[in-house]
């Protein structure tokens, strides 16, 4: 069960974000984006009953901050903070964490979020995993790339998970963008210089249930990261929010 979304819970939730004293954090989130992520710090002060999983995958881009690791952790901990404000959902901004894409363990999460994808080079064990995971129920976010590369890679790695399924243009009226804030456009502007204007893709199984979305041309995490920062207009960031929460809602009731 769970309430529907209120516009001035939004906006109250926001306000609580912008009053979190960032000093101390700020200084420590510089140090470590320089090196690789490390494990969640933050220990749960509850028990949830939803974890936000990002998912650890091979990368033709390694380093000290390959690109499963965009935005991370400052966007899911805003997200999940937004998330327990505005919904019944039982979570708080630590209840976040790393998964392998070829681990057992990401059955454990009924949502797996991808950054930058068009940088994946899937291996066979990820490709048999991820399959699994899907056809379980799983649904998957890809965020983050943009451009004809970018899309060609990504198309390519899904067509060894799923061989023979097509993506599909998703519209407005999807349930995926109703499933909690009624979105009103698909219409909105990616937080870089993209190629083209943002789309949203899905892959369909045979009873027609979404599998995945992919945010191509776009970077919605990049609206849950900097959201308390003032890097972006705020009607864009309480957009980002509203994708992000349907997003977890219809991973959780689909």
């Amino acid at each position: 069960m769970r309430r529907p979304g209120r516009p001035g819970m939004l906006v109250r939730a926001l306000a609580i974000i912008a009053l979190i004293s960032l000093v101390a954090e700020g200084a420590q989130w510089e140090r470590r984006r320089r090196r690789e992520p490390p494990p969640v710090e933050l220990t749960p002060t509850i028990v949830p009953n939803y974890a936000f999983a990002r998912v650890r995958f091979h990368s033709y881009r390694e380093g000290r901050r390959p690109g499963w690791s965009h935005d991370y952790p400052r966007a899911e901990r805003n997200l999940l903070r937004i998330l327990s404000e505005v919904s019944e959902v039982y979570t708080e901004p630590a209840a976040h964490t790393i998964v392998s894409l070829d681990s057992p363990d990401l059955m454990l999460y009924p949502l797996a979020y991808f950054s930058e994808p068009g940088t994946w080079a899937i291996t066979p064990e990820e490709t048999a995993n991820f399959r699994d995971y899907l056809s379980k129920g799983g649904f998957a976010i890809f965020d983050d790339f943009d451009g004809p590369w970018d899309w060609e890679n990504f198309e390519a790695c899904m067509a060894r998970v799923l061989p023979g399924r097509h993506f599909e243009r998703l519209e407005l009226e999807d349930p995926l963008f109703q499933s909690f804030f009624h979105i009103k456009t698909l219409e909105m502007p990616a937080g870089y210089g993209a190629y083209e204007a943002p789309s949203f893709w899905g892959i369909r199984d045979d009873d027609g249930r979404l599998l995945l979305v992919a945010n191509f041309n776009n970077d919605i995490g990049e609206y849950w990261e900097w959201a308390e920062h003032g890097y972006y207009p705020i009607e864009l960031t309480n957009e980002g929010y509203k994708f992000g929460v349907n997003y977890v809602i219809f991973a959780l009731t689909h």
